[in-house]
């Protein structure tokens, strides 16, 4: 990895679901990377790196090399002062991976604090860098409440529904001003999963949320047939929404295809899946699987009642109200047109099961 001829790649996010899946396929095909990844409270932003592509080493059986490690939290702007150099001599494209999921925040907090002001030091590293091709991951959900949104489509009046959906659109909206970007690529994944073939995910996100909510209220009250279907009608669904999951490892597939084939550059690409399942699939998936795999607790201060359930679940799914809503229609033309036989896995039931699965056993990253 030689570094020495412009050559490397900035990549943000390394430490998160796509970042760590893209940082391996990087890897892999011998590219020169630079990472961006801060400390946490027992391991250095090194030592994080090193025990990440260790893991992917040994799922891969064949060690991959350690990227160059910066130092730094994305909203702090020291980290590419500390590197100017390496930018300005090495650096010849950067992906912005990282952001913040935080759905209702204060301003000058998250989302707003690593979606905005973490995009503005990226884009002031490339300008000060030279560097003119930007890979950047925004979301599908800048759609906000758009009924079909088409990947040619920014801002065409749509009315946003919470601070995740508000600061990524301002983000990209930062990203598609800045003149000294030549070659702009936009990826807009729709709500990220685990691997569709190992079920193995790094964050719990989005489809974890909601059964990890359910997860945890059923140690104190097992679930009884048909409570997942009231909790929809409580909130003034029916269930025929639809949810579009996506699969980690055909989200990074398609990108790193993209990333290596130039004359696929400058364009905005909806990763997003055109056939979601429903709503009342996913809700009884998840009622199915604490139902299996979450242990009841039958200590008596820890059991609960129906009305205990009913108040504390209803009250707390509804945080994810707007999550839960119907999904606009995501146009995803371009990403046929350059990969007619790349299908999204179907999110089947089955698939969502082994997904929740996963979770639950692993108690939701603590075990293993």
């Amino acid at each position: 990895m030689s570094g020495n001829d412009k050559d490397s790649i900035f990549l943000t996010g390394s430490t998160g679901l796509v970042g760590s899946y893209l940082l391996k396929e990087l890897l892999v095909g011998g590219k020169s990377v630079a990472v961006l990844v801060r400390p946490s409270r027992k391991l250095s932003a090194a030592g994080r790196v090193e025990k990440m592509v260790q893991a992917w080493s040994e799922q891969l059986g064949r060690t991959l090399p350690m990227p160059k490690v910066i130092e730094g939290g994305l909203a702090d702007p020291t980290w590419g002062a500390r590197n100017e150099d390496w930018f300005r001599d090495c650096c010849g494209s950067v992906i912005h991976c990282a952001a913040s999921l935080t759905f209702n925040g204060k301003q000058g907090g998250e989302p707003w604090s690593s979606n905005i002001e973490g995009t503005r030091n990226v884009l002031n590293v490339c300008q000060k860098g030279n560097i003119e091709k930007l890979h950047y991951v925004s979301t599908a959900y800048i759609a906000g409440s758009s009924h079909t949104f088409y990947e040619k489509d920014f801002d065409i009046g749509q009315s946003l529904r919470n601070d995740y959906e508000k600061s990524k659109f301002e983000a990209e909206k930062m990203v598609r001003s800045a003149d000294f970007i030549k070659s702009l690529t936009v990826y807009r994944p729709s709500i990220v999963v685990g691997d569709s073939k190992t079920g193995e995910t790094s964050t719990f996100h989005g489809f974890y949320a909601v059964l990890k909510l359910a997860h945890t209220l059923a140690k104190r009250m097992p679930f009884t047939v048909g409570r997942g279907v009231r909790t929809l009608i409580s909130l003034g669904m029916d269930g025929t929404e639809h949810k579009n999951f996506v699969p980690v490892d055909w989200v990074a597939g398609i990108f790193i295809q993209i990333f290596n084939n130039p004359a696929l550059h400058g364009q905005t690409y909806h990763l997003t899946n055109p056939n979601p399942p429903l709503l009342l699939d996913f809700v009884e998936v998840v009622q199915e699987a604490v139902e299996k795999y979450s242990e009841f607790s039958q200590d008596g201060e820890e059991a609960a009642s129906e009305d205990w359930f009913r108040e504390n679940y209803a009250m707390q799914i509804a945080i994810y109200e707007p999550y839960l809503q119907d999904d606009p229609s995501f146009d995803t033309s371009h990403v046929q047109a350059a990969f007619p036989d790349s299908k999204c896995p179907p999110m089947t039931k089955d698939l969502m099961m082994f997904l929740a699965k996963k979770a639950i056993l692993s108690d939701f990253g603590k075990k293993g």
